[in-house]
């Protein structure tokens, strides 16, 4: 009698891109269309946020109907809350309730997959992979960009945006025990149009040429059985721009359908 086949595992990472994350729907969309449910997932920065909505069992079509109905004013109402400068930009007090209001006191032991969340430590610059506890705080300290939003102390360790070091988390699914890993990337590669940009458009464009470097190095390393779907997004400065959502979305369903004969050879192989 022939042995069955074992069934291959898939992890999915979320990648972060600010708004840009926001792509995570159309890609989620397309896969459960498809019948494919990851069996590990990873997230970082709005990788994690979509990633901890999705994983508490959020519906996809209430969190594609919530980011359609950002419009510019309730963004800036929901979200900005003005620090003194000297701190960070932002306080985050207004993202951090926005995030309870979703999971509330949930923690990584009640995801319905294994999902980790990636954020880097500032004192050391070491890569953290935050799998206990809180996941709101876990989001929050994943989300917090340099200079825009403040650090956040878990455990004693002082935690910023993981997209430092690993702006989509695929080394974190292999470690895991995923056989197929399939990676959503907004960053490599992801040329921008300028023109007399701001101290803003400056700073955020720096950090991202910075992320692109350590991505690429990170996907290189994977095994062959990856797969990294990018969404193609417009040259502008969007990190920021929680605002007009539709375009990101329809953004990840269009790069997932394009990617998905290539996922569904790789689960047959």
């Amino acid at each position: 009698m022939a042995k069955s086949k074992k069934k291959k595992k898939i992890g999915l990472a979320l990648g972060g891109g600010g708004a840009r994350g926001l792509a995570h729907i159309g890609v989620l969309k397309v896969l459960e269309e498809h019948g494919i449910k990851p069996d590990y997932m990873s997230g970082v920065s709005m990788g994690a946020v979509i990633g901890a909505f999705y994983t508490t069992g959020s519906d996809l079509k209430k969190i594609e109907e919530e980011a359609v109905g950002l419009t510019k004013t309730k963004a800036i109402k929901k979200l900005l809350d003005l620090n003194n400068p000297k701190k960070s930009i932002l306080k985050g007090k207004k993202a951090y309730k926005y995030i309870k209001n979703w999971i509330g006191e949930s923690t990584f032991g009640d995801t319905k997959v294994p999902f980790r969340i990636i954020a880097t430590d500032l004192t050391n610059g070491e890569e953290v992979v935050l799998k206990r506890g809180s996941l709101a705080d876990a989001v929050r300290a994943s989300i917090s960009v340099p200079g825009i939003f403040p650090p956040v102390k878990i455990s004693n360790r002082y935690l910023v945006d993981g997209g430092v070091l690993n702006s989509t988390p695929v080394s974190v699914l292999e470690r895991m025990g995923a056989d197929i890993i399939i990676g959503v990337d907004l960053i490599i590669k992801r040329k921008v149009e300028m023109e007399n940009p701001s101290m803003m458009a400056t700073l955020i464009q720096s950090y991202e040429v910075m992320r692109s470097y350590g991505t690429k190095v990170n996907i290189e390393k994977i095994n062959k059985n990856a797969i990294v779907i990018k969404p193609k997004l417009r040259g502008t400065i969007d990190s920021f721009k929680f605002y007009d959502i539709d375009k990101f979305i329809k953004s990840g369903e269009k790069a997932a359908e394009e990617a998905m004969p290539e996922i569904k050879k790789k689960l047959e192989v």
